[in-house]
């Protein structure tokens, strides 16, 4: 067992004992070498570790030994002195399946080391005072641990069929920044410790050349802030504990006989449900008391319009579940308790795939197609695996073969029945599928989700992991399926590889095309073109890349205009096609 191993258990048990106890003199832990080395190299081995932050460093630069040793004796430096002081993250837009733009906060590595300090400090600690009602970005912990509650009260024995829906508008962005610091200073007494959190909650939002200050809401894309929005709503699952989850039982069957019901609360990150065994009256009693407590405590706004009130037989949504209760009207048959995949996340599913396979992207290379999409069904049918998805994942096989027969159609520009007979192939049995070869003449063969066997989830009480012989790690766990446009379109990464490359070189630029000033409509041209079925293919380095307008990039599609290492010049032709809205 490691040191830090040793430290974290400490930590938890003498939280666990001592529910009122304030860790002192805790600070200097965060000034230890082997902690600076371990926090940076979780940093390092995440995917976002290749964005650069505002200081442009990516994790490119720690390949360098000599760079990596100096930044941590620098970083060292910086603490112990106490003159470590948070960068602004920077924000960008990325895609969603809907069209839309998602804002996205890019902290600094040197930031996400601090921020990973904080929570290998604090986390053993609030495990110790976090609920069961709680799951989101948990240690251990996943989605399935709400529903399997779901699926625990919403029968004709626990008699839970009313909830309330929760859905508090802008969470993490309206947590008020006093009233957090007041809630970690109960537990943490170290003025040096709250003071290096304050100024990471402080430390702004760089969006362009703009600097924006963050008065509230907790560090955007920071790795301690979903741990800090459970410190903040911790308020309010011990609001429920002390007002009805604690209740005896005497008190709890007092309930029952006034018809008021028993209640209990199921929290992941700011989603929440209410599920009562009373009466709707209840139900909607409840929904205006979480209402006011969250507005007088916490000064968090509960959305009117979204913070509905549910009989399960009409069923409701949560975290991208729906879960209803269906009765059989056949006699002798019982009421059952169903889960399936949310209708809005099939269709975001659906619309994920659709644009993969789109006629934008007929050019793409078929083995990297397929790769791409069936890294995006694994992912999809992993969140599902536990629940009743059989019947849907058949449909959505059939619909996704027919979507890539499309593709494979499109992609030689002939027809249907070619595109059969080149890809088609018995791959089990009498089963036919499509499949494609990899570079070692293996088959690649398009993932079936119903082939996944359905499992039931092993439902078990969950406990503070620090207490255990918990080695000190990164948890990963499935917060929702992957539908993130950020990845899987050429393989594993290239998507994300090119949303990078594409940011770096817009800043290089400053922002403006490089052959006409302009600032407006930009896209990011390649100067050697990337098309797989070239010889000379080109890349996505910042050197085979230039910023041009909407009208510069036409002509040089169009043959009228040149780009080179240099800028732009007229009258010259090259081989680029136009990427519109990369």
């Amino acid at each position: 067992m490691d040191d830090i191993t040793k430290t974290q258990q400490s930590f938890a048990k003498k939280a666990q004992a001592h529910p009122e106890h304030q860790f002192e003199d805790v600070y200097h832990l965060l000034c230890r070498e082997e902690w600076v080395r371990f926090a940076l190299s979780h940093v390092l081995m995440n995917k976002g570790s290749r964005t650069a932050g505002v200081d442009g460093v990516t994790r490119r630069k720690f390949e360098d030994e000599t760079y990596r040793t100096k930044f941590i004796q620098s970083f060292l430096d910086d603490l112990r002195r106490a003159t470590y002081r948070p960068q602004p993250v920077k924000r960008v837009y990325i895609p969603k399946p809907n069209g839309r733009q998602r804002p996205l906060g890019i902290p600094t590595i040197r930031d996400r080391v601090g921020q990973m300090l904080l929570k290998m400090l604090m986390e053993p600690i609030w495990e110790s005072d976090f609920l069961n009602c709680s799951s989101g970005f948990r240690p251990a912990r996943r989605t399935m641990d709400c529903i399997a509650i779901c699926y625990r009260l919403i029968n004709d024995k626990q008699h839970y069929f009313w909830a309330v829906e929760g859905d508090i508008k802008g969470c993490f962005d309206h947590i008020q920044q006093d009233t957090l610091l007041g809630l970690i200073g109960k537990r943490l007494k170290d003025r040096r410790v709250l003071n290096l959190i304050e100024a990471f909650l402080k430390a702004g939002v760089m969006e362009g050349q703009l600097f924006q200050k963050t008065d509230e809401g907790t560090p955007q894309g920071g790795i301690v802030s979903p741990l800090l929005a459970n410190i903040y709503l911790h308020e309010m699952d011990r609001y429920w504990w002390e007002n009805y989850g604690q209740l005896g039982v005497y008190e709890r069957h007092k309930r029952r006989q006034a018809h008021l019901g028993n209640n209990r609360l199921i929290r992941y990150a700011d989603d929440f449900v209410i599920l009562t065994n009373g009466p709707q009256a209840e139900a909607e009693r409840l929904r205006e008391e979480f209402k006011a407590f969250l507005w007088e405590t916490l000064h968090l706004e509960l959305s009117e319009e979204k913070t509905l009130v549910t009989h399960v037989n009409d069923g409701f949504d949560f975290l991208g579940f729906h879960v209803r209760r269906y009765t059989n009207p056949q006699k002798g048959t019982k009421p059952v308790t169903l889960v399936k995949p949310s209708a809005k996340n099939i269709d975001q599913f659906r619309a994920k795939i659709r644009l993969m396979t789109g006629h934008g992207h007929i050019k793409d290379h078929p083995l990297k197609k397929m790769q791409a999409i069936n890294q995006v069904l694994r992912g999809w049918i992993n969140y599902y695996q536990h629940i009743n998805v059989k019947d849907i994942a058949d449909g959505l096989d059939y619909w996704v073969s027919r979507r890539i027969l499309d593709w494979f159609a499109d992609h030689h520009d002939t027809g249907v029945r070619n595109a059969l007979a080149r890809y088609e192939r018995i791959q089990t049995g009498q089963r036919k599928n499509f499949v494609v070869r990899n570079e070692k003449g293996e088959p690649i063969w398009l993932y079936k989700i119903a082939s996944k066997p359905i499992t039931r989830y092993v439902d078990k009480e969950r406990t503070n992991p620090y207490l255990t012989q918990w080695e000190t790690q990164a948890i990963a766990t499935p917060e929702e399926p992957n539908l993130s446009l950020e990845h899987t379109w050429n393989g594993a990464d290239r998507w994300q590889d090119w949303t990078e490359a594409r940011f770096a070189r817009l800043e290089h630029d400053g922002g403006a095309c490089v052959n006409c000033g302009s600032m407006e409509n930009l896209d990011v041209h390649h100067i050697t073109a990337r098309r797989w079925y070239q010889r000379e293919q080109g890349d996505d380095s910042i050197e085979n890349l230039r910023t041009l307008c909407e009208d510069c990039h036409i002509k040089v599609g169009q043959g009228q205009l040149m780009v080179n290492g240099n800028g732009a010049r007229d009258e010259a032709k090259v081989s680029c096609p136009v990427r519109r809205g990369v």
